[in-house]
């Protein structure tokens, strides 16, 4: 996966709307499954940034993320559906933020008697 870097201060894009968007940490970046798309949208924010004279680069970085998933090979979306498809499902910035919510969501579920495990996977 991809995401834009702001290298002036080092944050990263977040789509919000059709024409909004916000600089984030990685964990809340928009991620962008092809580097080719990520680049055209790179070029699109610096250059509607660079009439209005800021010094602003945005670079396309490769990062790892990561999705929980069940004994069906379904994606963990959200605490009411843990079936989503893995492109819908939440992604996890690393590794051992993946493990730890797998975790907490099968110790809850645990306690009012339902078995559920996940996997993690890095996509």
């Amino acid at each position: 996966m991809y995401v834009i870097k702001n290298t002036a201060d080092g944050r990263y894009y977040r789509k919000l709307g059709t024409e909004t968007h916000q600089y984030t940490d990685i964990e809340n970046a928009t991620p962008f499954s092809k580097w080719k798309k990520a680049k055209q949208k790179a070029d699109i924010l610096h250059a509607s940034i660079s009439p209005i004279g800021e010094q602003i680069n945005f670079e396309v970085e490769q990062h790892k993320f990561y999705v929980l998933k069940n004994r069906n090979d379904k994606g963990y979306m959200n605490q009411i559906s843990w079936n989503a498809p893995k492109d819908k499902a939440i992604m996890f910035a690393s590794e051992e933020d993946a493990k730890r919510e797998a975790i907490d969501l099968a110790t809850a579920m645990a306690r009012v008697g339902v078995e559920l495990s996940f996997k993690v996977e890095e996509i």
